[in-house]
């Protein structure tokens, strides 16, 4: 069975890559996880740090009430603690997420009328069954959370309107898959788009 510890490792690895593939931003994203010590708490990454520099040591645990466990900890949590806390309370294989502002896909994220986009490869199509947008709510706030626990039924990856992203998985490595993932399905769609021309839709997804 895997430790929390060892789970605070992979999210702040995972965290550095996601970074460093400019998903993540100096400020924009959060990460968070069910403990695997006990299932009553989740680890989320602290507010205001800079995504590259956060270590294990900054992770803050919460109760599924909303309450921070540690009171002695200096930082806090992410802003988008309510979001994550919903999604746990929703289904217990949600186990860790990835919260990022991905380029392309905040991009379409602001689009009053964004184009429909169909299965494109059976890889793509497999990890990203369909695109779901998740309407406008307040950041940070309890509407937010609701909104993206109901959709995620749908789709484990979703883009959230005038915001960015968010990916679910068993772990961390299969969250940034599926982000991964929707990055590179809409750079395809718009390279596809660049020859002119009507789309094939994949015909595995009829």
């Amino acid at each position: 069975m895997t430790s929390d510890q060892e789970i605070k490792v992979e999210l702040c690895q995972t965290m550095k890559e996601l970074y460093a593939e400019r998903i993540l931003t100096d400020i924009g994203g959060n990460l968070s996880f069910r403990s695997e010590d006990d299932g009553q708490f989740f680890w989320i990454t602290p507010s205001g740090l800079k995504k590259d520099l956060v270590e294990p040591k900054h992770l803050i645990q919460m109760s599924l009430e909303g309450e921070v466990v540690d009171e002695d900890t200096e930082m806090s949590p992410s802003v988008e603690w309510p979001m994550h806390l919903r999604i746990f309370q929703e289904d217990e294989d949600f186990k860790a997420i990835i919260h990022s502002h991905a380029p392309l896909a905040t991009a379409l994220s602001i689009l009053k009328n964004p184009p429909e986009i169909p299965p494109l490869t059976a890889e793509l199509g497999f990890l990203v069954p369909e695109i779901v947008i998740v309407p406008y709510e307040q950041s940070g706030s309890e509407e937010l959370g609701e909104a993206v626990a109901d959709r995620l039924w749908d789709s484990s990856v979703v883009i959230l309107e005038n915001h960015g992203t968010l990916a679910v998985g068993e772990t961390f490595r299969e969250a940034a898959i599926k982000t991964r993932a929707l990055e590179e399905y809409l750079r395809l769609y718009l390279n596809a788009k660049r020859f002119g021309g009507e789309l094939r839709k994949f015909p595995g997804f009829d």
